[in-house]
């Protein structure tokens, strides 16, 4: 209130006053009184269990088991630290490996989702967020499986136990065991064949194709000149020698759903010149062999498959395409290299050596990739259809452009890199689909993810983590991508964008409801200062936070000490001097943080003052400030009655801060700062009550002067008719959203 009031006490009558004008006489009004004022004023009804404190006390339980003989600083933040610079802390403490601690902190009731940090005495970090739940925030930080111990790291080789359930054998894939899983399913017969005995086939060539085979089919015979047939072999088993380059297009004809019914082992070179029908063949390259793709376009049908053995190839022409149909099983020990398609069309495909393509796609339902070597190719084109591909990773795969996945199993320091962005579905059913996880040590980089309900699973172990890099998000649905279990998100949040390249800021239509996605992830990373390090390999690539020069087990050298970053978090208190306002909640603005440098003390800020009474502050019984005088005009060095910091006119005049000891169990929630006006004290409203004095998390800008706060602030009286909303934008009205609060009712002195 503005103007020199004197309180006059009438216990018959009472002039109410609910105007702003200066000089006028009122007697001290009811509860009721204040909140009909109110009404005007805001022109709304409040809530009666309305509560104007926006601070709750809370509880946080923080353990920390990184693995390493370390003794932490552990910083409960207001956002991400990571990818965030004007971060506030609530609450921050040391502690030693293997230890739990209890920590008191305020946080903004209206807030639900915090991150703590965890620095070691590199500075190194990573972030967990938490939701509170029953004002318990719960934050169990024990994921990574210290470089510093010296610890082996290699590729999960096919003998780990993390392998076994996918590791097979040349062998076993040259005699595939295929389970009836429909009762429908027509199981084909596999007939048994080893590699020794391929030595001794039945030799062809071109001449033999041309002569002994009619219309150049290995199933048909010739025919003599009494047209009775001349059989060459057994039909069924051929062997090309390694002094011999086959270049006749030949074909297949199927065995009757038999695996093996027909086997072609390649010691020498094959050429597939044509558009080859090759049904239910079984192609062998042997050690020195190679498969040549010499046609646009060549497709092994009805299990029709590749086996390539150690020392074996495939090789082709610009833009060849070959295709595996239904069911085959093809497995390759050597190399395929060729600036073409290989395209897994409802088939079996497990590397154990290198695949270089241009294209690697699995088409069709059931396509199963299993890779235990290295895989580089520049895409999968796969999107809509990536669900259709189950890819279980041991080692490395690289998409230099885009990729997709439906059903990805990334096991012990594993690595798959994609350049461009990285499509991932939602978890499916079966055999075929399995859920999409990352084991103990493994690394997703992608230039971006653009999710369809896909949620990525971590390791479980106490002491494992696995990391998803990411440059930016595309999602259009908050569960579009989520995380579980110890996997760590690699990700600015900042960057963050619809399916169709809109970007998701607080400009965006439904920010917060698209900003549930990262509250979803729970921990975070980021690999320049990550407390955990993966060392280079074969299969993990550049690794994680790893110097060039590392080696597996090796440790990192020492960093420069940094600061830890944000200040404590801060609350502004508004008051109106009289229970019947303006409700500008400028009469007294006061801030109150933790000191920076000693949390057994407290900043106590003298912001502005609108008013024209004589003020005073107090904390509980202790009257707060002093200097020149400890009322309010006298703080600043003012005479009483001025405007200080509430009137756009160009003049600012300098907070006013003061220091004090911290009382015992302080609270935010519970503190006791009120004013003291000449005839009676003003304190934080109470539930029921207008709002004549409010605490607000940060540093919250106020009206400037007789600028009713529902002008400045329009989201404050959707609030303050609705204590129970959900609406994240109007619990949040003190925070700046689209068209709150309005520039022109703020103070501001630059206006």
């Amino acid at each position: 209130m503005k103007t020199n009031l004197k309180y006059i006490f009438a216990a018959l009558s009472m002039t109410l006053f609910v105007g702003c004008s200066h000089d006028s006489d009122f007697s001290m009004p009811s509860t009721e009184e204040a909140l009909q004022n109110a009404a005007e004023k805001l022109g709304v009804e409040i809530d009666p269990s309305m509560n104007w404190n926006a601070a709750t006390a809370i509880k946080a339980n923080v353990s920390v088991n990184l693995g390493l003989d370390e003794e932490y600083t552990v910083v409960i933040y207001d956002k991400n630290p990571l990818f965030n610079d004007d971060v506030h802390y609530y609450a921050k403490t040391t502690m030693k490996e293997g230890e739990t601690v209890t920590l008191n902190l305020d946080v903004p009731t209206a807030d639900s989702v915090f991150y703590a940090a965890v620095f070691d005495s590199k500075y190194r970090r990573i972030v967990q967020s938490a939701y509170v739940e029953d004002r318990l925030l719960t934050m169990n930080i024990g994921v990574a499986e210290a470089a510093a111990e010296g610890r082996s790291w290699t590729r999960c080789g096919e003998n780990d136990d993390d392998a076994a359930p996918y590791a097979k054998t040349l062998n076993d894939y040259l005699n595939p065991y295929y389970v009836k899983v429909n009762s429908w399913d027509q199981v084909p017969t596999v007939d048994q064949v080893n590699l020794e005995d391929m030595k001794n086939y039945t030799i062809i060539d071109d001449d033999i194709m041309g002569t002994k085979f009619q219309g150049r089919n290995l199933q048909n015979p010739a025919y003599n000149s009494q047209g009775q047939p001349v059989y060459y072999g057994d039909m069924r088993h051929y062997r090309v020698p390694a002094n011999v380059e086959m270049k006749q297009t030949f074909s297949t004809s199927g065995y009757n759903n038999v695996v093996n019914g027909l086997v072609l082992y390649i010691e020498g070179k094959v050429h597939l010149v044509g558009t080859n029908s090759l049904n239910d063949i079984t192609m062998v390259v042997a050690s020195g062999g190679e498969i040549i793709l010499d046609a646009s376009y060549n497709e092994l049908k009805n299990a029709g498959r590749f086996i390539v053995c150690p020392g074996g190839k495939i090789t082709g022409i610009n833009n060849t395409h070959l295709k595996i149909t239904n069911g085959g099983w093809c497995y390759n020990a050597g190399e395929i290299k060729y600036n073409g398609t290989l395209e897994l069309n409802g088939s079996h495909f497990y590397n154990n050596n290198t695949v270089n393509v241009d294209v690697l796609m699995g088409t069709a339902n059931g396509t199963h990739i299993t890779n235990f070597g290295q895989i580089t190719a520049r895409t999968n084109a796969m999107q809509a259809d990536a669900h259709n591909q189950n890819v279980v990773n041991g080692c490395y795969m690289k998409f230099t452009e885009n990729s997709g996945v439906g059903g990805l199993t990334m096991l012990k320091n594993s690595r798959l890199d994609v350049g461009g962005q990285l499509y991932i579905t939602g978890n499916g059913s079966g055999s075929w689909s399995p859920r999409n996880e990352l084991h103990h040590g493994a690394i997703i980089d992608a230039g971006s993810i653009k999710g369809n309900g896909a949620t990525i699973y971590g390791p479980t172990g106490s002491n494992e983590f696995a990391v998803v890099k990411a440059g930016s998000v595309y999602a259009n649905n908050d569960t579009d991508v989520q995380t579980a279990n110890n996997l760590y998100m690699d990700w600015d949040p900042n960057n963050f964008y619809m399916h169709d390249g809109t970007k998701i800021d607080q400009n965006f239509y439904n920010y917060y409801y698209m900003r549930g996605l990262v509250n979803k992830i729970s921990k975070w990373s980021n690999e320049s200062t990550s407390t955990f390090v993966i060392p280079r390999s074969d299969c993990t690539g550049i690794g994680y936070h790893a110097p060039a020069e590392s080696e597996p087990g090796q440790t990192e050298p020492e960093e420069e000490e940094l600061d830890i970053p944000g200040t404590p978090a801060s609350w502004t208190y508004a008051f109106e001097d009289t229970p019947l306002g303006d409700y500008d909640m400028n009469d007294v603005v006061v801030r109150i943080c933790e000191n920076a440098e000693n949390s057994d003390m407290l900043d106590v800020t003298l912001c502005a003052t609108g008013a024209a009474l004589n003020l005073y502050v107090y904390l509980d019984d202790q009257m707060l400030f002093s200097g020149s005088g400890q009322e309010v005009h006298q703080v600043f060095g003012k005479e009483p009655g001025s405007f200080i910091n509430t009137v756009n006119n160009g003049i600012k005049e300098d907070y006013v801060t003061t220091t004090i000891a911290k009382p015992a169990n302080f609270s935010y929630e519970t503190a006791d700062v009120w004013i003291k006006t000449p005839q009676m004290e003003v304190h934080v409203s109470k539930q029921g009550e207008d709002p004549h004095g409010i605490v607000v998390p940060g540093n919250w800008r106020w009206p400037r002067e007789w600028q009713c706060i529902k002008v400045a602030y329009p989201n404050f009286i959707e609030f303050a008719k609705d204590a129970s909303t959900t609406d994240e934008t109007i619990r949040k009205w003190y925070q700046t959203t689209s068209g709150n609060p309005v520039e022109e009712y703020l103070y501001n002195p630059a206006n």
